[in-house]
Parts: C-alpha cells; sequence; structure tokens
C-alpha cells in the first residue's frame, strides 16, 4: 500500500474542495462520509471503532450524545452492510480485533486489521483521533505530499484535544528544514525538502499567524466586554443567593454588598423581594446584551 500523494477526506465544509479527478492522489475516508451529497470516490476507507460498539439511530431521527452509551459510536443504519460492500474492491481499515466483535467479516476480501500496534512502535501512543492515525498510517506507508480536506478540528473538544496531535503529525511529513507556504487556488501549500501538505484556506488547520510574546494577543479587544459581562454576572448571582436564603415568609431580602470602594467592607442592604426580582431582571438583559456584543465582535473578527 505504499503510496506518496494521498488525501485524507472528513466531513467539515472544506471536504468540497477534494480533487477527486486527480488519478494519482489516494483518497482515504473514514465512518459514515460516504452520505455526504457529493462523494465521489475513496481509495481506502477507515472505520477502527468497535464494529460491537455501534449505536444505531432511528433513521430520520436526531441522536444526542447523552443518548449513545458510554463507548459507543453512533452511525448510520446499513453501515456495517456498507463496509462489507467497500472491502470486495478496495481496503477497508478495521479495529485490530474486527473477527472478533464482528464474526462475518473474516469473509470481506479487504478487510484488514487497523496496524495500531506498528503505529505505535513507531510514533509512540499519542493519538487523539482517527485523522491522526490516518496521517500516521499515511507517514508509514510512503506519503510525501498529503491533502487534507474536511478535517478542521475546530470544535472545543477537537481543537484542545485533537487538533495538537494532528499538526504534530503534520509536522512529521514536513520534517526538518524551513517551510515554504504559498497560497493559490483556495489552497495553502506548506513544502520542505521532505514533503508537502496541502490545506484548504477555509480549514483551521495550520493557519495561525498570531507570534506568542511578538504581537499582541488576537482576542485582547475582547476582554474589555468580557470583563463587563463577568460584573454583571457577578451581581446577578450576588442577588440569585440573597433571594433563595431569604425565608419564605419574609417579603425582605437582606444580604452583604460590596461598595464602590473596595477597600472598604461591603455594607448590609436590605430591600423588598420585589425590588430585588426587578434589579434581577434587569441584569438578566443587560448580560444578554454583553454576550450579544462580545458574539458579534468575535464574529466580525472572523470575517475580517
Amino acid at each position: 500500500m505504499m503510496q506518496e500523494r494521498v488525501a485524507i477526506v472528513g466531513t467539515a465544509e472544506s471536504w468540497t474542495m477534494t480533487p477527486w479527478n486527480d488519478p494519482g492522489l489516494k483518497l482515504y475516508s473514514l465512518n459514515d462520509a460516504y452520505r455526504m451529497k457529493g462523494f465521489q470516490r475513496a481509495d481506502a476507507w477507515y472505520d477502527f471503532h468497535s464494529i460491537d460498539k455501534f449505536f444505531y439511530p432511528q433513521e430520520g431521527r436526531p441522536v444526542y450524545a447523552h443518548q449513545i452509551p458510554a463507548g459507543f459510536y453512533a452511525r448510520p443504519p446499513g453501515h456495517v452492510e456498507w463496509l462489507a460492500k467497500q472491502a470486495q474492491s478496495i481496503p477497508v481499515w478495521l479495529h485490530p480485533d474486527f473477527k472478533a466483535q464482528h464474526p462475518e467479516a473474516a469473509g470481506w476480501p479487504l478487510a484488514r486489521p487497523f496496524p495500531k500496534a506498528d503505529i505505535e512502535a513507531h510514533f509512540g501512543r499519542y493519538f487523539t483521533s482517527s485523522p491522526g492515525w490516518m496521517l500516521a498510517h499515511a507517514i508509514l506507508n510512503g506519503a510525501k505530499e498529503v491533502h487534507i480536506y474536511g478535517i478542521h478540528l475546530a470544535t472545543e473538544f477537537e481543537y484542545v484535544k485533537q487538533r495538537p496531535n494532528f499538526e504534530f503529525l503534520i509536522g512529521r511529513v514536513l520534517g526538518p528544514g524551513k517551510i515554504t507556504t504559498t497560497v493559490r487556488e483556495g489552497k495553502r501549500y506548506f513544502e520542505t525538502a521532505h514533503g508537502l501538505v496541502v490545506v484548504p484556506e477555509a480549514s483551521p488547520i495550520l493557519r495561525e499567524n498570531f507570534q506568542y510574546a511578538f504581537d499582541p494577543k488576537p482576542d485582547a479587544y475582547l476582554e474589555p466586554l468580557k470583563w463587563e459581562l463577568h460584573k454583571v454576572e457577578v451581581k446577578k448571582n450576588r442577588l440569585i443567593k440573597a433571594l433563595m436564603a431569604r425565608p419564605t415568609w419574609s417579603p425582605w431580602v437582606q444580604f452583604e454588598q460590596p461598595g464602590e470602594d473596595p477597600s472598604q467592607p461591603p455594607f448590609v442592604r436590605r430591600e423588598k423581594a420585589s425590588t430585588i426580582q426587578i434589579e434581577l431582571a434587569y441584569l438578566t438583559a443587560l448580560s444578554a446584551d454583553w454576550q450579544d456584543q462580545l458574539h458579534r465582535a468575535q464574529f466580525v473578527a472572523q470575517q475580517g
């Protein structure tokens, strides 16, 4: 399976930029990406989650994370049958123990146990995503030119847990030496004497231009808005706590509240519960306004 030119195709928006008609580029995709309208071809498929732990939601009905049992992975109905069909013509890389998990898969002609142990022997055990395992597999199989489409790793979990490992492996593709970066036709090309990586401009992978200690923090402009929101939330929480502590029979609310001078001790405030409720409604509206301003500022920054 030695291939020097490989594309890993995921399901984020930039998957539509996949060069389907490049015959020398081997396309590797994963899980249920085949469901995307317009998906044209793949030269190898990866789904190395435990086959006996696929969770099948009802067709046409949304499924939420809390509905999926721990250790299971959501797949569309008929997914195993689809894998079986693909394994007649292209390699389908499955869990190393797939034959024990799904004995029928032992008869799929091109079903392959994912070489997890071999990859760990070469790279160590730092792997946090399927695309990361796929990229390492491609490197072991001689990939020198890697295209990445539909792999953004941009949700909070992906950004924190998965993207660092994936970008670390991209560094293994590029190897030592200076990286030359060019942009053309909506794609970024990262090239060294050792390798080439191609990423759509729309992808956040390898896109950060901020240099720590030498450039201002990219989101520094948001700090005043965050501070105003924080102050309002502190006031809200203080009032909510006071209301909850009020005896049910009492029309009054009494609590300590800091004054304008932080060096002075707080003063005791005593108000009617209805007055506190009106103030709380105002602070709730004010909090929503600051949140709206914060989201608007973030959106404008992302667009520009």
